[in-house]
């Protein structure tokens, strides 16, 4: 039973530098932004960074109001809402 006690140990203690050691992702840019809205069929018209979270306001092909709200890091669309 010994035997296992030094091994399994050291994994655990080598297991905090392995997280911290991956880099965090960056956020993407105004730009991304853009792209990510266009990509939705948004054309944007106001892009603002809201902690993390990019707001994007624009038109759709219908000429209606939206307002997409994206993942500051992965560009994903969290909610999407029009406005009349």
């Amino acid at each position: 039973m010994n035997r296992f006690v030094l091994p399994a140990a050291m994994l655990v203690a080598a297991m905090p530098f392995t997280a911290a050691a991956a880099p965090a992702a960056k956020p993407i840019s105004f730009g991304a932004a853009e792209r990510h809205a266009a990509k939705q069929g948004v054309r944007a018209d106001e892009i603002k960074i809201k902690g993390s979270t990019i707001e994007v306001e624009g038109r759709d092909n219908r000429n209606r109001r939206v307002e997409l709200l994206l993942d500051r890091r992965t560009g994903e669309v969290l909610d999407r809402r029009f406005d009349d």
